[in-house]
């Protein structure tokens, strides 16, 4: 038996996935603070407009990653991702099935990695905002 289909071991990627909302409230924080910004005049319209592009960006990320969350909780909860890989099939025909738990993970590490990557971004261009604009 793949150790990664025990329930115990889908603590940790639930878990995981779960800081789905600490990323939301980090890139929400810095969104509304470089539109703060873009309101007092203290930045201009393309530094608004990239901090709205990587907000959305973001937020691609954070959405996939609260369908894992809810993704991960059905398989364990069910106890066998055969339904899932089913029902994900019928939804979508022309897509190939993963049919394992390691690339399952894999993926979801990845896209961890992607949201975590692009929450420092939208940090670091306001920040960036706010030292071109003092200077």
């Amino acid at each position: 038996m793949n150790l990664l289909t025990n329930k115990n071991n889908g603590e940790v990627i639930i878990i995981l996935t779960a800081s789905w909302r600490y990323f939301a409230l980090g890139s929400l924080l810095a969104f509304t603070c470089q539109f703060i910004l873009y309101l007092c005049s203290f930045s201009n319209r393309i530094s608004l407009f990239i901090g709205t592009t990587l907000f959305i960006i973001n937020h691609y990320y954070i959405y996939r990653l609260w369908l894992d969350n809810h993704f991960f909780k059905l398989i364990y909860h069910q106890g066998t991702d055969r339904h899932f890989d089913e029902a994900i099939l019928y939804l979508f025909p022309n897509k190939q099935p993963i049919n394992s738990m390691e690339k399952r993970w894999s993926g979801t590490k990845k896209l961890f990695n992607y949201c975590l990557v692009s929450i420092v971004l939208l940090w670091g261009w306001l920040l960036l905002s706010i030292i071109v604009k003092t200077i």
